[in-house]
């Protein structure tokens, strides 16, 4: 039986965060699905806010659209969720979010979990995500460092401590699972882990094995449905998405 085919696709256009997303959603698949990393090429280079979110979006919506070869599923890698409404109108395969996938996976591990995030990490938002989701009554709340998301990048010692520090705050107020808000926060949940002595999800992890999930139970394309209500129309623009708004799939 053929392996399926995980596309996980990084919004932004850093290319160190999209390997280690790549190592995370390998380890992640094993030997039972194929994954396949790529980043946007246009837009911006970290996603810190709704601006930087929306171009990437459009980035992710033309890198998808040309995309060549088949795949089984889309991870949305994240801890945002930019576009992932936007992709179940292209595709007709499960597209999981590594944020939702992540606090669905936190709230089935523990009856406390906390996120711990770059200094952009909005608490209203995640308060508001936890809510909508069902999980409010689980969520601790968020733990903000004071780095940006591309220090996580640097590989500069005090980045792990700082992130520590901060996990180990989230335990003593009584987190027993921890998610961290930035995919880029990968190489490190290992240490993490050993250190603080709770779980911690890696958010990529929990988008493939999300994906995973979804494949066994998937024997067929998705039809039209709910997720699907792309309208025939002009489109300007946007060369790698013009076949889906002219009906050509």
């Amino acid at each position: 039986m053929q392996r399926p085919t995980i596309l996980v696709i990084n919004p932004n256009t850093s290319q160190e965060m999209t390997a280690a997303i790549d190592r995370v959603g390998q380890a992640t698949a094993g030997p039972q699905a194929r994954v396949v990393t790529r980043c946007s090429e246009r837009g911006p280079h970290t996603i810190e806010g709704p601006l930087d979110a929306a171009l990437a979006t459009a980035g992710m919506l033309e890198l998808i659209g040309a995309y060549p070869e088949p795949f089984d599923a889309v991870v949305v890698a994240c801890f945002g969720d930019p576009g992932v409404d936007a992709l179940r109108l292209l595709v007709h395969v499960p597209v999981i979010g590594i944020g939702a996938a992540s606090f669905t996976q936190a709230a089935f591990m523990s009856p406390r979990f906390a996120i711990v995030t770059p200094a952009v990490g909005t608490p209203e938002r995640y308060a508001a995500v936890t809510a909508s989701m069902g999980v409010r009554q689980s969520f601790l709340g968020t733990y903000q460092t004071e780095f940006s998301v591309v220090d996580f990048e640097s590989g500069d010692p005090a980045v792990l401590e700082t992130l520590v520090f901060h996990a180990q705050q989230a335990v003593k107020d009584g987190a027993e699972c921890l998610l961290f808000g930035c995919a880029g926060i990968a190489d490190q949940i290992r240490d993490i882990e050993e250190r603080v002595g709770v779980p911690c999800i890696a958010s990529v992890a929990a988008g493939v094995s999300q994906a995973m999930a979804c494949l066994q139970h998937r024997q067929h394309p998705l039809p039209n449905g709910p997720f699907r209500r792309v309208k025939t129309k002009e489109l300007l623009g946007f060369e790698a998405l013009q076949r889906h708004y002219q009906g050509h799939e």
